[in-house]
C-alpha cells in the first residue's frame, strides 16, 4: 500500500461521516455509499482504498465496524424514502436489496416492524398532525 493510501481517514464531520482523501478533499460518506449502493468492495474502489484498510480505519475512528454502519444508514434512508411515499419495491430496489424479501426482512430486522406497517404509522401521524393544525 502506497503512503498516499495511509492517508485516507475516515472523520466525523457536522454530524456525519466523512472520508477524507489524500488530495485533501471529503465527502460525506453516506453520499458515496449510496452511490455504491451500501457495498463496502464498491465503496473502497471509489476512494481507493483495500477493504481491510477501510475496515481498519473506519472501526477505529467511528468505533463501529462500517458493514454494521452502512446497514443502519441503508435503514435510515429507507425510512426517509418511504415517508416521502416511495412504493416499497422501488425502495427496495434504489437500496440495493436482491429481493424486496431481503428488504423485508432487514427492515423488520432493524426496527420490529414492516416497511408497510412503518409507512401505515407514518401516514396515521402525518393524518393526525393535519386534523390538529399543526
Amino acid at each position: 500500500m502506497s503512503a498516499d493510501l495511509q492517508d485516507t481517514r475516515i472523520l466525523r464531520y457536522d454530524g456525519l461521516v466523512h472520508v477524507a482523501l489524500p488530495s485533501g478533499a471529503h465527502y460525506p460518506l453516506f453520499k458515496l455509499a449510496s452511490g455504491c449502493n451500501y457495498r463496502i468492495d464498491v465503496l473502497c474502489k471509489e476512494i481507493d482504498v483495500s477493504p481491510r484498510h477501510f475496515r481498519r480505519i473506519f472501526s477505529r475512528e467511528i468505533g463501529v465496524c462500517p458493514k454494521q454502519w452502512l446497514k443502519s444508514e441503508r435503514m435510515v434512508y429507507a425510512r426517509n424514502l418511504l415517508r416521502s411515499g416511495m412504493p416499497i419495491k422501488e425502495v427496495s430496489e434504489r437500496l440495493g436489496f436482491r429481493t424486496q424479501k431481503d428488504f423485508y426482512r432487514e427492515f423488520r430486522k432493524c426496527y420490529n416492524i414492516s416497511p408497510s406497517e412503518f409507512r401505515n404509522l407514518e401516514t396515521g401521524r402525518v393524518m393526525e398532525r393535519l386534523q390538529q393544525g399543526v
